[in-house]
């Protein structure tokens, strides 16, 4: 077993049963291997859940942002336009949905996953601010307009298997025209 398999094998009992679950010697069983496996890879509990936690804002919100950014031919309305139109129906989308909201579940009660979850948060927001600010929005408004994109994010994450596919195109198609209204580049968009 490798450190990665621990990982996997934790943040899959955090998605399943919650972070209670996510116990030393119940994983190593369900894994078929002893719990010295574990100590290979991790000093302690604590350490295995910080690396669910590490894990989550390297793919979830680094990842992503590299992806979009990694391209510098699109233009800072481009990249915003594709961050604003991610695929809202696929595996991926459901798997990264539900993680989400098992870590900040997670994060209500927990000090350092709490830490964490504010930090994944302001780097998210100060990311669109960036992005906007560069498309030509002057700063108050390119971080209202961040804020703003980023609650209906989250809140579609929450409200999604409520709303059809037109909805949450029509809401994505709002939010990508009202922030390209505050561009001061208007061949930005």
């Amino acid at each position: 077993m490798t450190r990665d398999d621990w990982i996997q094998a934790a943040t899959q009992r955090l998605l399943s049963q919650g972070v209670e679950a996510v116990r030393i010697e119940s994983l190593a069983e369900s894994m078929s291997v002893s719990r010295g496996s574990f100590y290979w890879h991790f000093k302690n509990h604590a350490e295995l859940l910080e690396a669910i936690l590490i894990r989550w804002r390297e793919t979830q919100t680094r990842g992503l942002m590299n992806r979009i950014s990694k391209d510098r031919r699109l233009s800072a309305a481009d990249q915003l336009a594709k961050l604003r139109t991610l695929p809202a129906r696929s595996k991926a989308t459901k798997d990264a949905s539900e993680l989400e909201l098992a870590v900040r579940a997670w994060a209500r009660r927990d000090p350092v996953a709490r830490h964490i979850v504010e930090g994944v948060d302001r780097e998210r927001i100060d990311f669109s601010t960036s992005l906007l600010i560069e498309a030509g929005t002057e700063a108050d408004e390119a971080e209202f307009q961040a804020i703003t994109a980023y609650a209906y994010s989250l809140g579609e994450s929450l409200l999604r298997e409520n709303m059809t596919d037109a909805q949450i195109d029509a809401c994505r198609g709002r939010l990508i025209s009202m922030q390209a209204a505050t561009f001061s580049d208007k061949d930005a968009t």
